[in-house]
């Protein structure tokens, strides 16, 4: 990427001083995808004037679009806000404003209110700033004024990523790269040891340790992607969002300095007020250092700690929340984000987004996950008959760390294509047929893993269930699936419901084929087995007749009548 060399002009006593900066309201620096199809590079003014259609953010990697998505909506939340605030005669209607919105981003209007607001607070957003670098402390340094490579904002780094300066070889990242990779730190860095800033009293021997990861890595960050990136930032929006009180990102509050954030009411610690914080929540402290017009060396240090493990900070309305019942009392439900699992992915995260606290399933003992809340808005909306799209594209995606959380692990992700008709409180019959199916389906995945134990079983092993044929199995299914929830839009239910049922035990029936195959003529024959003073016979033959046994019990409307 071509290197531009950006400056500004700074006053003083008569004096001219040309100092460096990167405006992220005017340079580009956002890794988009147009609604044509062709990659465009655009400003943060680029995103709202309305100059480019934009269809998405595809930048270097899912877990940074995620962050800058989230970014995007901090900016049109709190503009939106400041607007409906400065109108104190104006009711907020969520059922008026997202048709509003949806219409004016099918047309690519320019977004004026955001447009403002960014003009507002322009001096916030320099990420060469002398005095307020943006997501950054300006002074911050260690005792021995350490930094290190800018690798360390970089997650599994490779060679080629980097622009390689002349001359010394050092490695650097150009301000536009940076820039991204700042927010992504922000939001997903890792726990463990990080170097100590002075100025910060929780420094021990020169180093900060452990407070956690960031925010956004302890969540699943949920997405309902538009047809254009506008109507992903409407559809995302909750009146929540628009109407919290005290509620500020970072760049309408007072620089941060090296130490944490303190709030005299709370011994724990500081709490995010709004969704607008939790979104922006500086859990480093971060200074990027620029070299000849490349950003070549960081420093990354302990920001804000939020108290007792993210307990009950439930402000991010783009994320499910689980119970604790180890945690909650006689007197306090204890609630924290839930982040996807990384097995079985989309299987165990349809309850979280789609399930309702007063589904009749659950009760005091047994205590629902909390679903997004953006997810809760348009159910509401569309139950009060809304016109919004029949399909939800809903893109999710979690980080998962090594031990202790000290280093980075794998991005996990996974698409749902929702319909939004279950989703509403009156859509408990559909809501809890299409959780039921889900769990049939993951239930018939694990019985072909026993099923391909039995039959290494049969054929002289000892028993040991395979994971790996119901890993097979499910994530074949998973599109399929998704593509199934479409297709129960306005349709009868119980057809519906048996066709997928049938799809599940034809996918299971074709992969235990493929396993009897494999299993060798040993498993056709069979043997004894010998298990606690009794003895039975395992066979290919028997072992298939457990599985469509199973498979009977499992998924009952494949059975003939």
């Amino acid at each position: 990427m071509a290197y531009r060399k950006y400056t500004a002009e700074l006053h003083t006593k008569g004096r001219t001083i040309v100092t460096e900066s990167f405006s992220l309201l005017d340079q580009p620096w956002i890794l988009t995808t147009l609604t044509d199809g062709s990659a465009a590079e655009l400003s943060l003014r680029e995103i709202f004037d309305g100059s480019h259609s934009v269809a998405s953010i595809r930048g270097d990697s899912p877990l940074q679009d995620v962050a800058i998505y989230r970014l995007l909506l901090t900016v049109y939340w709190c503009a939106h806000r400041q607007e409906l605030l400065s109108d104190p005669g104006t009711e907020l209607d969520m059922a008026e404003w997202i048709p509003d919105r949806l219409e004016a981003a099918a047309e690519n209007e320019p977004d004026n209110t955001v447009l403002n607001y960014l003009e507002r607070y322009a001096d916030r957003f320099d990420l060469l700033d002398p005095k307020q670098p943006f997501m950054q402390v300006a002074d911050l340094h260690t005792s021995k004024n350490a930094t290190t490579d800018v690798r360390r904002i970089v997650p599994d780094f490779e060679d080629d990523y980097f622009t390689l300066r002349a001359g010394d070889g050092a490695l650097s990242l150009t301000y536009a790269e940076a820039a991204r990779w700042l927010i992504y730190v922000q939001a997903y860095d890792y726990s463990g040891i990080k170097s100590g800033a002075v100025g910060d009293p929780r420094v021990k021997g020169g180093r900060g340790y452990p407070i956690g990861t960031g925010w956004t890595g302890a969540i699943t960050a949920t997405i309902i992607l538009g047809e254009n990136l506008q109507e992903t930032l409407a559809l995302n929006t909750t009146g929540g969002a628009l109407q919290a009180k005290n509620d500020h990102p970072v760049w309408e509050r007072e620089p941060d300095t090296s130490a944490q954030r303190l709030d005299p009411a709370n011994k724990d610690g500081i709490y995010p007020k709004g969704p607008a914080e939790i979104l922006t929540w500086q859990s480093r402290r971060i200074r990027l250092f620029p070299d000849g017009g490349l950003i070549t060396q960081v420093l990354v240090s302990n920001g804000d700690r939020i108290p007792n493990a993210n307990a009950n900070v439930q402000d991010d309305p783009m994320t499910p929340y689980r119970f604790s019942k180890n945690k909650s009392t006689k007197t306090l439900d204890v609630y924290y984000p839930k982040p996807l699992d990384s097995q079985r992915t989309m299987w165990r995260s349809l309850e979280p987004l789609i399930a309702l606290e007063t589904d009749p399933v659950y009760d005091a003992k047994n205590r629902a996950p909390k679903r997004p809340k953006t997810i809760d808005q348009l159910a509401y909306l569309k139950e009060n008959e809304v016109d919004l799209p029949e399909t939800l594209n809903v893109s999710m995606t979690s980080m998962e760390y090594g031990p202790n959380s000290a280093v980075v692990g794998i991005s996990i992700s996974t698409q749902i294509e929702l319909p939004l008709e279950i989703l509403p409180k009156s859509a408990l019959n559909q809501r809890q047929a299409v959780l039921n199916l889900a769990a049939a389906t993951s239930q018939a995945g694990t019985m072909l893993g026993s099923f391909a134990g039995q039959l290494f079983q049969a054929a002289g092993g000892d028993y040991e269930f395979q994971p790996a044929a119901t890993d097979t199995l499910l994530a074949e299914l998973e599109p399929k699936f998704s593509e199934w929830m479409k297709s129960l839009h306005g349709a009868d239910l119980e057809p519906r419901l048996k066709a997928w049922e049938m799809t599940v035990r034809n996918a299971v029936l074709e992969h235990a084929d493929v396993l009897l195959v494999g299993a060798g003529p040993k498993a056709l024959v069979g043997r004894i087995i010998e298990s606690n003073d009794d003895e039975r016979f395992v066979s290919a033959g028997t072992v298939m007749n457990w599985l469509q046994r199973k498979l009977r019990e499992i998924l009952p409307r494949t059975v003939p009548r």
